[in-house]
């Protein structure tokens, strides 16, 4: 007896309510799936179903078996997925979506080697701004760099994303550098609209996290752009360090105030489910977790 069929004959009759019914869902006769519920009874010594000629219904012990068994069905469905993917290559169309900037400076770069490395897997990537429902707009993968949520989506974090303040060093010469956050209210802050509350920036102070309301006389909605009015020596502002790196190590952006930062970011790869986990997700979020955090380590 195998015992597993005869848990999915006996679990089809009573979601069918017939034998024959069930015997279609399985593709089996109905002689056959009567013998297998039977074998499963023999098994288990006792009677599962009340059977007259017109209506079945579950015993005690039917009810209680049945109770469990949808669950391991489940479960056993699950692994045999979960084998047959790790065996399977790589292959197939992987779409993607990923923010604007994020995705032109590092996701982009790195699909050349992707697909040299997995060639039966071809890559759509979208970068947009807006924010992407995977389940319904199809995607694979959506890489998000965020405080992260509760989701009812896998994550998995790719690399650090901390979020700078910062200044040219031509301005902290001529305007100083604030030694506490409150001192914020005397500099010219560049105001980045995509933050959720762009004028009021948390920082850690007394244990606690704590806002100060910044003013400038500038604000864009684009951290390029933030980027490059704090070059010109207009102000400070805060700044994801994977924008910043390259100014940071040739001595042209200066980081001020590290010691309050209340920022928690990171880059996430974000997918619907760990379960049957097709190769290509598989591959695609491991080749981005091992490029990112080498990368990240200039953030």
């Amino acid at each position: 007896m195998n015992l597993i069929d005869c848990m999915r004959a006996f679990s089809a009759v009573v979601e069918t309510g017939s034998f024959t019914k069930a015997g279609d869902r399985l593709s089996l006769s109905k002689t056959l799936t009567s013998k297998k519920v039977q074998a499963l009874e023999a098994h288990l010594g006792t009677r599962l179903l009340n059977r007259t000629t017109r209506s079945l219904s579950l015993t005690e012990a039917g009810r209680i078996f049945h109770g469990r068994c949808g669950q391991i069905l489940e479960d056993v469905e699950e692994l045999e997925a979960l084998i047959q993917n790790q065996a399977a290559s790589p292959r197939g169309r992987l779409s993607v979506t990923a923010p604007t900037t994020f995705g032109e400076m590092f996701i982009a770069p790195l699909m050349p080697a992707f697909t040299e490395k997995f060639p039966e897997i071809s890559v759509d990537l979208n970068l947009t701004d807006r924010h992407i429902d995977l389940v319904d707009e199809g995607f694979d993968v959506a890489v998000r760099i965020a405080d992260l949520a509760d989701s009812a989506l896998i994550a998995r974090k790719l690399a650090p994303a901390p979020i700078h303040l910062c200044a040219s060093t031509e301005y902290f010469r001529r305007c100083g550098k604030p030694a506490h956050p409150t001192d914020l209210e005397h500099h010219r802050c560049v105001i980045d609209t995509n933050f959720q509350n762009a004028y009021s920036w948390p920082f850690k102070m007394d244990r606690e996290i704590r806002s100060v309301q910044v003013n400038g006389p500038l604000a864009v909605n684009s951290a390029r752009a933030v980027k490059d009015i704090v070059l010109a020596g207009s102000g400070i502002a805060l700044i994801p360090g994977y924008m910043i790196a390259k100014e940071r190590r040739e001595g042209r952006l200066e980081t001020t105030l590290s010691d309050f930062n209340a920022f928690n970011i990171n880059v996430y790869a974000l997918y619907n489910s760990k379960r049957n986990l097709a190769p290509k997700v598989r591959a695609f979020v491991d080749f981005l977790a091992d490029k990112l955090s080498e990368t990240a380590t200039e953030w």
